[in-house]
């Protein structure tokens, strides 16, 4: 990979520019900035050789390199759907929107949402609707629930926990053998690292593809 921080770059910053408002006085205006090939793909090597880190130094040397400020260097970062945006948390009348109309289209809900002043993505719609379906809580999925997230028979994430190969816990619920005994309990980032370490027991053609993406890019397309 190259060296970002040595490699050299045109320099492409605009000047500012000025303007008059409507009374004839002269505005400044945020200037543009050119955002070549070049540098959009020396801000992916930045944020793909470091994709978890909270402060990355290579774009403040690619910024007095290129002559564009660090800030516009990282919106464009997020354009580019390198860097995530946190999902703003669900408010109570959020959830009561989106159970109050999980039947509808995820544009129809997007559209509820917004009349009643939330602004929601369609894709944040989309995976919120399907985490409320295949998690037991927040933090967890069930057997039966990420079996469903999968498209496969819940009896092979059985099988799946008891080879060792995904980790789980039970809920320690007091259900008996003849109501089917305690269910599991199985952390996200333990079915990320499941399939991650085993990518032929998943069919693509099966799981629920927006589910999938964000969780194997770990929220990377929660804001898309």
């Amino acid at each position: 990979m190259p060296d970002v921080e040595t490699a050299a770059l045109p320099l492409v910053s605009l000047p500012a520019t000025e303007d008059c408002d409507a009374d004839g006085k002269r505005v400044r205006r945020r200037r543009k900035y050119l955002f070549t090939t070049q540098i959009d793909q020396r801000i992916r090597e930045i944020y793909l050789s470091h994709p978890d880190a909270k402060t990355r130094p290579g774009i403040r040397q690619l910024a007095e390199q290129v002559g564009i400020p660090h800030w516009a260097l990282k919106k464009r970062a997020r354009e580019l759907g390198l860097a995530r945006t946190k999902e703003k948390p669900w408010s109570e009348p959020e959830l009561a929107i989106l159970a109050r109309y999980a039947w509808m289209s995820d544009e129809r809900i997007r559209l509820k949402l917004k009349a009643a002043g939330y602004a929601r993505t369609v894709t944040a719609v989309h995976l919120k609707l399907k985490r409320m379906r295949f998690k037991c809580d927040p933090s967890f999925y069930s057997g039966k629930g990420l079996a469903q997230a999968l498209g496969i028979d819940s009896h092979v994430v059985t099988r799946w926990i008891k080879s060792g190969h995904l980790k789980a816990q039970f809920r320690g619920t007091a259900r008996g053998e003849q109501q089917g005994g305690d269910t599991y309990l199985i952390r996200e980032k333990d079915v990320r690292r499941f399939i991650l370490e085993h990518p032929t027991e998943i069919d693509l053609r099966k799981v629920d593809q927006l589910w999938f993406l964000d969780l194997i890019t770990n929220g990377f397309v929660r804001s898309a």
